[in-house]
């Protein structure tokens, strides 16, 4: 079979433009499928952020006409490239992109008009596609920002010649999100009438974008197996769990992987002190120092384990749990830094805890890449508690830095970490089952205890700095997926 055309549709890539995980797998795996030897190229559109940070461009396309509802807009389109060898494209229409937030502001809410802005992203493709003459074998889409593409290809574009044998993969980051619009902005799409029906985007009377993706695309995948299995129950289905039953047979889980050129302590060149798995007990101690020091926390703290927590401060990641534990976790010999930002309810509850205890809890409320890398190196436990979890990549970084996790077992986290109660001769990490407070601080506890064992905690260590979650093992696994679809449209 000759090297496939993929074509990822994206509303967000790092190092472009980032708000969570979605961002760093637009990135990544397509790095990993152009040296696996996939022509493979990005779309996304041009924010703010993009400008700002005087990436490089030149123009491809320039006034494309595109009919939106009743309205006639014109786009125009731009490509970089320099940071890999997968050319990056850019939607420009400085009306819907332009703005300080991609999907809306913290203060108030999402964009009134994100159905109008990606409505008019998802029909641009097929004019983009023209445009530049390269016509892809799959449209790589993920989520309900590029669903609709999904529906205009099945339904629309697939009696024009150069789109018959185009095939569509879904890739679900995060169900809950679903661009959930009034069903009156389904004349938007240009689809046909028929498809606003309950085999089509109509959902409780709504325009459901990530439905669109879930019914027409030609194949289905989330971000690790146990996510796949749980978004068919009513419980993390969130409405569409019957639709994911009925294409099971065509629904994968793919475990997210990790860009080592980034996430490894070895060649990190934003921590105090590199290390291997050979040298990681006085690497680790180092940096541990250094962030220690960092934070103003007493010069005899590092005798103590110190226990991180990176990420969104809201009850989806755990936080409801954590806030529960704090006070006890607090008369443990222990030290704590948390890092990120989120529910305000939650910060103050974090900050009152911090205020009592300010040699005991650290709480840095925003967004740092270098101290996200610093605790990663410094800590010994890494706390990540979530209710549900598509995938995580915070748990896989700390698994190769030998900073070991402590996971609520949903998803992602399940499938990556290996209990060190159940299983202590293979185990990376700690788990618990059910999601309760009290469950969470037995884990955090036998953590604690075994790290009072310095071998079997050296051990423990080397494990999880063995294990590998490259993308490499995760775009083979896509590839097969895409020489499925391609052999199907033959």
């Amino acid at each position: 079979m000759p090297e496939p055309k993929i074509l990822f549709c994206v509303p967000e890539a790092s190092p472009y433009a980032k708000t969570g995980g979605l961002g760093d797998v637009a990135a990544a795996l397509p790095d990993a499928l152009f040296k696996l030897g996939c022509d493979v190229r990005i779309l996304m559109p041009l924010y703010r952020s993009i400008r700002d940070s005087a990436v490089p461009l030149k123009p491809v396309a320039e006034n494309v006409a595109m009919r939106v509802g009743t309205l006639d807009y014109h786009v125009h389109v731009w490509e970089t490239s320099g940071a890999t060898d997968v050319p990056v494209y850019f939607l420009e229409k400085d009306e819907f992109y332009d703005r300080s937030f991609l999907y809306g502001s913290p203060a108030r809410g999402d964009y009134e008009d994100n159905a109008e802005r990606y409505v008019t992203f998802c029909r641009a493709v097929q004019d983009f596609c023209v445009r530049i003459d390269w016509f892809p074998d799959i449209f790589h889409l993920h989520d309900w920002q590029t669903g609709l593409v999904s529906a205009l290809v099945a339904l629309n574009w697939r009696f024009t010649g150069n789109f018959t044998r185009s095939g569509t993969v879904f890739t679900i980051h995060n169900l809950a999100y679903q661009g959930l619009f009034p069903a009156d902005r389904f004349g938007l799409t240009g689809l046909p009438p028929e498809a606003f029906s309950m085999e089509g985007l109509e959902f409780w009377g709504q325009c459901n974008f990530m439905k669109a993706g879930l019914i027409y695309s030609d194949f289905l995948t989330t971000v690790s197996p146990r996510y796949s299995q749980e978004i068919q129950q009513p419980e993390f289905g969130h409405g569409l769990d019957g639709v994911l039953r009925s294409r099971r047979n065509k629904l994968a889980g793919i475990l997210n992987g990790v860009d080592y050129s980034v996430w490894s302590p070895s060649t990190d060149p934003l921590i105090p002190v590199q290390y291997d798995r050979r040298s990681a007990a006085s690497g680790k101690l180092r940096c541990k120092e250094a962030l220690l020091s960092e934070l103003g926390h007493p010069v005899d703290s590092f005798k103590k384990p110190l226990l991180g927590v990176i990420g969104r401060l809201v009850s989806q990641k755990g936080f409801d749990l954590l806030t529960e534990i704090l006070d006890e976790l607090m008369e443990l010999p222990v030290s704590l830094v948390i890092l990120g930002t989120g529910d305000p309810a939650i910060q103050e509850k974090l900050q009152r805890t911090a205020d009592r205890c300010p040699n005991r809890l650290k709480t840095l409320f925003r967004f740092d890449e270098r101290l996200a890398h610093w605790i990663e190196a410094g800590a010994d436990i890494f706390l990540m508690p979530s209710h549900y979890e598509p995938c995580g990549l915070n748990q896989l970084y700390s698994l190769r830095y030998g900073t070991i996790p402590v996971v609520h077992a949903t998803g992602g986290l399940d499938d990556s970490v290996v209990d060190s109660v159940s299983h202590p001769e293979s185990g990376t990490g700690f788990k618990f089952s059910e999601y309760k407070s009290t469950s969470f601080l037995a884990a955090i506890q036998s953590a604690l205890d075994l790290f009072q064992n310095r071998e079997k905690w050296a051990q423990l260590r080397r494990r999880a700095m063995a294990q590998d979650f490259s993308w490499d093992r995760s775009a083979r696994q896509y590839l097969q997926v895409y020489e499925k679809v391609i052999e199907s449209k033959r």
